[in-house]
């Protein structure tokens, strides 16, 4: 069984009275899907009858192809995910109407639609703005760790040191991506289809270090050189006051214990 193959197969039984609407959403529901993708479904139901759907779906699932991870993600509305021994991978959404949330025609394609859901969406969304709250939780979070440099080479924590830069290298990609203005960009596995080469080419560039004292002390001080002025800019842009204070406190911390090129590395 496929992707489509499956599509085609949960109609039929989900067009119960319970279900409103029954939509294809993330790649599918935007026409860029792959080989690669998995099937997003966005069931609308009636008020109270979330459950019952839920357990109709997970019934349908199995009875059209064996299915061996399950998963319920605690989320306000259901979501399903599951996967079956194929590996194919399937998400459900179950929303009442007013928690169908914002979402446009070319975002999604009705399988059922009982109530003219489908006709009622705009066309299109505007454009996905850079958001306040996460570029400063990114710019503090990130400086909060360059801070804990010294304390990881300190105790010869370098295996722990690896995740901490691919956490650094995992900010600034974020950061990147806060510039991203498609309003459903998908998964973390379609980055490369979203940042632009130029990007692409810089984090394929940094580092990525072993275990060991220097190439990690490196590594962090090559991320930040990427990260710092970025989100400088970006702050200056979205009117967010930049914590000097933190980040000179950083910088003296790192140049007494590390060095004082290390203070001054970015």
């Amino acid at each position: 069984m496929d992707q489509q193959q499956l599509i085609e197969a949960v109609k039929a039984p989900m067009d119960i009275e319970a279900v409103r609407g029954l939509f294809l959403a993330g790649s599918y529901g935007r026409g860029t899907a792959d080989d690669w993708s998995d099937v997003d479904f966005i069931a609308v139901v009636s008020e109270g009858q979330e459950r019952m759907v839920a357990d109709q779906w997970r019934a349908v699932l199995q009875r059209i192809t064996p299915i061996v991870f399950w998963n319920e993600l605690p989320r306000g509305v259901i979501v399903l995910n599951a996967i079956s021994e194929e590996w194919l991978r399937c998400d459900l959404t179950v929303a009442t109407a007013k928690d169908f949330g914002r979402r446009a025609k070319n975002l999604v394609k009705p399988l059922i639609d009982r109530d003219g859901i489908y006709d009622g969406l705009p066309d299109t969304l505007p454009p996905k703005e850079p958001d306040a709250g996460t570029v400063q939780y990114l710019i503090h979070e990130f400086i909060r760790m360059l801070g804990l440099m010294p304390v990881g080479v300190g105790r010869g924590e370098y295996v722990t040191m690896v995740l901490g830069v691919g956490m650094m290298r995992g900010h600034l990609e974020a950061l990147l991506m806060q510039d991203v203005t498609n309003p459903d960009p998908g998964g973390i596995l379609h980055q490369s289809k979203l940042l632009p080469p130029e990007q692409m080419q810089l984090l394929a560039s940094l580092p990525y270090p072993g275990p060991e004292r220097e190439a990690l002390i490196a590594a962090n001080l090559a991320v930040a050189r990427e990260f710092m002025p970025r989100a400088r800019a970006m702050a200056k842009r979205l009117d967010i006051a930049w914590p000097e204070e933190f980040e000179a406190a950083t910088r003296r911390r790192l140049a007494s214990t590390l060095g004082e090129e290390v203070g001054r590395a970015w």
